[in-house]
């Protein structure tokens, strides 16, 4: 990951906004002035991929799964200062550049990567209709890169399909429209008129409704070991009309279960370890 001006943020304080609520800690953008273009190499879930990255509380739709932090986004890593802080140059820089000169950037350090696979948002969301106008020339200027991102503004994608039509959407160019459970057992609302391929989000003790879709994205499945390099059927190749489920994970009920699965796993292979003396 590109570095940032760690003691910019260390001498001024009044750069985080802190929740009462929860502890959490939220660089604002505004006081942003080293707002560098911060790209990183994935993570252990992803793989070696590109990612870029925005700050939820400014990019984000007020869905259940940001309204009752749910969203994995909201915790873990993501929370810490130092992540904060490059989500937040991040937008700075979006927000400075314009959308010319974020295309021009974005290109040039792809390129230089030479990712073949890039994924936008492991946290935040399409901020506004430049943004999308620049994930498509991105796309069309880096062809032998395959992008793909999960998204919630579906007005978004809709508006840009109306105006320039399905066909302007790069093949190499993966958006999938992200489909939340609420509690109530009902879905936030959906729009996809264009029958962009959907990710639904499959909760602990909803099992049945891995029958309804076209894949299970491996990642979420602790019973598998993947990353997004390596998944047989990944989320960046789905075709419209196609869908994937995300598994639970990353909550104190789905941890237990993983450790326990971890748990026996490793005595199988002491098993298999003691046979083979």
């Amino acid at each position: 990951m590109i570095a940032i001006n760690k003691q910019y943020y260390l001498a001024n304080p009044f750069t985080v906004l802190v929740s009462k609520l929860n502890g959490t800690k939220y660089v604002d953008w505004k006081s942003v002035k080293d707002d560098t273009l911060n790209t990183s190499y994935g993570n252990s879930k992803v793989g070696r991929v590109g990612c870029f990255n925005l700050p939820v509380e400014n990019t984000c739709v007020n869905c259940e799964c940001k309204l009752k932090r749910k969203c994995y986004a909201l915790r873990g890593c993501y929370m810490f200062h130092t992540n904060q802080a490059t989500y937040a140059e991040n937008y700075a820089f979006y927000k400075r550049v314009g959308k010319d000169g974020f295309v021009s950037a974005m290109v040039e350090r792809i390129k230089a990567n030479k990712w073949k696979l890039f994924r936008y948002f492991t946290c935040g969301d399409i901020p506004d209709i430049d943004f999308m106008s620049a994930m498509v020339e991105i796309a069309n200027q880096c062809e032998k890169t395959i992008f793909w991102t999960y998204t919630k503004k579906y007005g978004i994608v809709n508006i840009w399909c109306n105006k320039n039509g399905i066909e302007s959407i790069p093949a190499n160019l993966t958006i999938i429209f992200s489909h939340w459970l609420n509690e109530d057992g009902t879905y936030f609302p959906m729009s996809n008129p264009y029958n962009f391929p959907t990710s639904e989000f499959i909760p602990i003790g909803r099992e049945e409704m891995k029958e309804q879709v076209t894949f299970i994205c491996p990642c979420s499945d602790p019973t598998v070991y993947s990353t997004c390099e390596t998944c047989e059927h990944p989320c960046y190749k789905l075709e419209h009309g196609q869908s994937m489920a995300l598994l639970e994970h990353s909550t104190p009920e789905t941890k237990k279960r993983d450790r326990a699965i971890r748990k026996a796993k490793n005595a199988i292979k002491k098993a298999m370890k003691a046979l083979r003396k």
